[in-house]
C-alpha cells in the first residue's frame, strides 16, 4: 500500500460539484472525487473508498460561523492535514500518505492513504500483554520530540496500530517546530497520549514508560498536568454532548449515538419505578428513564456522552436522549440489563448464604479491580449504594449515571463511597469478606489505611443498614461489636 500510494508527480487541480480539488498523480483519484459533496451538519464526516488498486480514506472539515469561514480561505484544515502529512512523512514518521485536498465552500476536504489498522487505545484495551505496547508508545513519542512534532491532539484514537507499525492521524492542529522543542512542548505530546491509560498502567509499567521515552524528570510535570487535561477532556466532550460529533448524531429534539440510531423503537411494556425525580419504564428492547427536572436529564446525558469517547463499558450503553417538550419529560433510552443481572443488594441478599469461600472471594476481588479501575481512572460514582451497582455474568455496571462524577477521589471520597456501599448491602455478609474487599480496593491508593479503615467503620456504625432485598426495602442494624473490633466490621462469617 505504501508503495502503492507514494508522491510520484506535481498536483492537479479539477473542479467537481462545486469543490476544488488539489490531486497528487495517483490513479483513481479524479473517480473518487466525482461524488464527493459536501456536508451541511455534520462537524466530520468520513468515507472509505476504492483507488486503484487500492482504498483511500476521505475526511471533511465542516467549517461554522465567521472563524470557519475565515481559517476556510487562508489556511483550509484539508489544505493543512495535507501539507503536515507530507513534512511529518519527510521527517521519517509514519502518518497515511496524503494524496490530495479539497477546497468547498462549507469546508474543506483531504484525501489519505487507508491505514487497516485499529486505535491504539482499542488494542491496549484488548490485549493482557501491555509492557511491549507502553515501550512502543514511549519511543513513538520520543520520535516525535526528536523530530519537533507537537501534535496538540494527540488522545490515543489518534495513533493508529497497524502490525507492529504506529502512525500518526489527524494532524490539522500539530505543529512541526523548527527550532527547540522544549520541555513543555514534550509534556503536551506526553500528557495527551497517557491520559486515556495512565490510570491503569502499574507502577512499574509507568516507570518502564519514563525510562523508555527518556525523561523520567518529566514525569512529575506529566502527571500534574494529566490531572488537569483530564478535567478539561471531559468537559469539553460534555460540552459537545447535544451536537453531532463523531459519536453522537443530532436529530431533532434527539440526539443520538452513532451507530445505533435504529435502536429503542419498541412497545411500553412496565412501570419499574416512579419517585420524585425519575420514572423508570421497561419497554420491549429498551429502558426509558424520564426526568422530572431538565438539569438531571442535562446531566445525565452530559456524562453517558463523555462515556462514548472514553471508552470503557462501565454503564448501561445508551441508544439516545430526548429532550423534554412542553406535555412530556425528557428521557434516556438505553440498554435493558435486567434479564442478565441483578442490582449488588439483590444479588448479594438472594445469593450470598449460597457462596462457599472460593466464590466469595473471586467476586469480592473482581468487584473490587472494578471499583478500583475506575476510581484510577477517574470516574466516581457519588452515590455508591448497592442499588447503583448492576452484577453480570461477565463484570459490573454503574446505574445513575447522573450521579457519576470526572476527578481523581481524595481520602475523604473513599471514606464517604465505602459507607455508602456498607451501609446498603445486607448486614449478614460477614466482617472477613467486607474487610478483604477494602483491601484490595484501598492498597492502590496512597492513603494511609489504618486511618481509611477507622474513619470508615466508625461513620458505618452511625447509621443503619437499608437496602432493596429479594421481597422489598428491608432496614437493619449493626449487631454487637466483638471486644477491640470496629463495630460494622465484627460479624462473624456464618
Amino acid at each position: 500500500m505504501r508503495a502503492r500510494f507514494g508522491n510520484i508527480g506535481p498536483m492537479k487541480r479539477v473542479r467537481k460539484n462545486g469543490i476544488s480539488w488539489f490531486l497528487d498523480e495517483h490513479e483513481g483519484l479524479e473517480a473518487v472525487v466525482e461524488g464527493v459533496v459536501e456536508e451541511e451538519e455534520t462537524r466530520r464526516s468520513y468515507a472509505i473508498t476504492s483507488c486503484g488498486d487500492g482504498k483511500v480514506f476521505v475526511k471533511f472539515f465542516l467549517e461554522r460561523g465567521v472563524g470557519g469561514c475565515i481559517r476556510n480561505r487562508v489556511m483550509p484544515r484539508g489544505k493543512k492535514e495535507y501539507k503536515l502529512g507530507k513534512r511529518i512523512l519527510s521527517a521519517s514518521v509514519a502518518t497515511p500518505v496524503p494524496m490530495g485536498y479539497g477546497i468547498g465552500r462549507r469546508g474543506s476536504f483531504i484525501i489519505q492513504e487507508l491505514i487497516e489498522g485499529q486505535t491504539f487505545k482499542s488494542v491496549f484495551d484488548g490485549t493482557l500483554q501491555r509492557e511491549p505496547m507502553v515501550d512502543a508508545l514511549a519511543l513513538f513519542l520520543r520520535q516525535l520530540a526528536a523530530c519537533g512534532i507537537r501534535h496538540n491532539d494527540l488522545h490515543l484514537d489518534n495513533i493508529l496500530v497497524e502490525g507492529e507499525m504506529l502512525y500518526l492521524i489527524d494532524l490539522h492542529k500539530a505543529r512541526v517546530k523548527q527550532g527547540r522543542f522544549s520541555l513543555k512542548d514534550e509534556a503536551a505530546n506526553l500528557t495527551q497520549a497517557l491520559t486515556m491509560i495512565y490510570n491503569e498502567m502499574t507502577e512499574g509499567s509507568r516507570r518502564r514508560f519514563f525510562e523508555r521515552y527518556g525523561g523520567s524528570g518529566l514525569r512529575q510535570t506529566v502527571e500534574a498536568a494529566l490531572r488537569t487535561q483530564w478535567k478539561k477532556w471531559i468537559d469539553s466532550k460534555k460540552k459537545r454532548a447535544f451536537s453531532t460529533t463523531s459519536k453522537l448524531v443530532a436529530k431533532g429534539r434527539r440526539v443520538y449515538v452513532r451507530g445505533r440510531e435504529s435502536g429503542a423503537c419498541g412497545q411500553f411494556g412496565e412501570l419499574i419505578k416512579k419517585d420524585r425525580k425519575v420514572r423508570l419504564e421497561r419497554w420491549s428492547d429498551h429502558i426509558r428513564k424520564i426526568y422530572a427536572g431538565r438539569r438531571r436529564l442535562a446531566r445525565a446525558w452530559e456524562t453517558w456522552a463523555a462515556l462514548q469517547y472514553v471508552n470503557v463499558d462501565i454503564v448501561p450503553r445508551p441508544f439516545f436522549v430526548e429532550m423534554a417538550s412542553l406535555l412530556r419529560g425528557g428521557y434516556v433510552a438505553m440498554e435493558d440489563l435486567g434479564a442478565r443481572g441483578e442490582e449488588l443488594d439483590r444479588f448479594l441478599d438472594r445469593r450470598y448464604d449460597a457462596m462457599d469461600l472460593t466464590r466469595r472471594r473471586a467476586f469480592i476481588d473482581g468487584f473490587s479491580r472494578f471499583l478500583a479501575g475506575l476510581l484510577k481512572m477517574g470516574v466516581v460514582q457519588k452515590d455508591l449504594k448497592g442499588c447503583n451497582v448492576f452484577v453480570l455474568a461477565d463484570g459490573f455496571r454503574l446505574l445513575d449515571v447522573e450521579d457519576i462524577g470526572f476527578f481523581a477521589p481524595d481520602e475523604e471520597d473513599l471514606v464517604r463511597m465505602l459507607v455508602q456501599l456498607n451501609n446498603s448491602l445486607p448486614a449478614r455478609i460477614a466482617a472477613a469478606d467486607r474487610i478483604r474487599f477494602f483491601l484490595k480496593l484501598t492498597r492502590s491508593f496512597p492513603f494511609d489505611g489504618k486511618r481509611l479503615f477507622r474513619a470508615v467503620a466508625s461513620m458505618c456504625a452511625e447509621g443503619e443498614i437499608v437496602y432493596e432485598g429479594v421481597s422489598g426495602l428491608k432496614r437493619e442494624s449493626w449487631q454487637e461489636r466483638q471486644p477491640g473490633s470496629p463495630a460494622p466490621f465484627c460479624r462473624r462469617t456464618r
